[in-house]
């Protein structure tokens, strides 16, 4: 007797969150694709045997590998793929697709951001900074842009110190970058879901949006920033900075979609639009900037006019 496609289906999906989380820990081999995999089954097995029961499932499969491993593992595996969880209750719930990927993906990039967060108080060990910083000079040095840079009126001492600030703000926005891959990996699993169910229309790239309360995310990183800043309080000015760079690559995302959107727009003649496409190359960064914000401010001003979901 075969197996139906969808019965095999929800047995793969239920194997993988039970074995997944403890194989890719034995392997040594967890990263994206583990997550992005355990992510997909989370949404293919929660679509079709509810919940609760997916929540039995991924809880075994994790506990297993702590029981074995210890609390160690956690240094190793993160949870990312337990935000799919929201995913499937918001699509239980029936919620609107961006009230429910804006609330699954915000969990997400908190959960994504969580092993990085030591990073805000403390950064690169001062060895391992020291270190960065003379092999960065040795290759300078190598290939004769240190001679070039001290022709500028630069000091090696002087380049020491700019690349030290440069490597304790990377270090700064890890948390942040984190947060931002393992949001890619979930929005790219989100909408192989969607497209696979084929349970609702898909949205065109030109009509992409978030709740409009989104927003206040953004307006937080701007306080916390600001707060910061004028009382010296280094945590809360690195928690307003990774907010502002998540939030960037978001906007940037819902920049893009407004900005496609008003160049399909009848009311815009073709010149025009072969200009603004052009500007956009030649002053990059400020069309880059510009985008951002369109993004952003869209999410209160609703520049294309799209219906309100709650």
């Amino acid at each position: 007797m075969f197996l139906r496609d969808e019965e095999a289906m929800n047995y793969f999906a239920g194997v993988t969150l039970l074995t997944f989380p403890g194989l890719g820990i034995y392997l040594g081999t967890w990263g994206a694709i583990w997550e992005m995999l355990i992510l997909l089954a989370v949404f293919l097995f929660g679509r079709r045997r509810g919940l609760v029961m997916t929540m039995v499932l991924v809880s075994i499969g994790y506990a297993v590998p702590l029981i074995i491993f210890g609390g160690t593992v956690f240094n190793q595996i993160t949870l990312v793929p337990l935000a799919g969880l929201l995913g499937v209750f918001g699509w239980q719930r029936r919620w609107p697709v961006n009230v429910t990927f804006f609330w699954s993906a915000l969990v997400v990039a908190v959960l994504g951001a969580i092993p990085t967060l030591s990073f805000l108080t403390q950064g690169f060990d001062s060895k391992v900074i020291n270190d960065m910083i003379n092999s960065a000079i040795q290759q300078y040095d190598a290939s004769g842009l240190l001679t070039v840079i001290q022709q500028q009126g630069m000091t090696e001492g002087q380049i020491r110190d700019s690349l030290q600030q440069v490597i304790h703000f990377f270090g700064l926005i890890i948390p942040s970058l984190s947060a931002i891959v393992a949001l890619a990996e979930y929005g790219l699993v989100f909408y192989v879901v969607r497209r696979w169910f084929k349970d609702e229309e898909p949205i065109p790239f030109i009509y992409w949006r978030l709740p409009w309360y989104a927003v206040w995310g953004g307006i937080l990183g701007i306080v916390f920033y600001l707060l910061g800043d004028r009382f010296s309080w280094s945590i809360l000015n690195g928690l307003g900075i990774n907010l502002m760079v998540v939030y960037g690559s978001i906007t940037l995302v819902l920049g893009v979609s407004v900005y496609l959107y008003m160049l399909r727009s009848p009311r815009i003649p073709r010149v025009l639009k072969f200009t603004i496409i052009l500007a956009s190359f030649v002053y990059f960064f400020f069309s880059l900037v510009s985008i951002i914000m369109f993004g952003l401010f869209d999410l209160v001003f609703n520049f294309r006019h799209l219906p309100e979901e709650s």
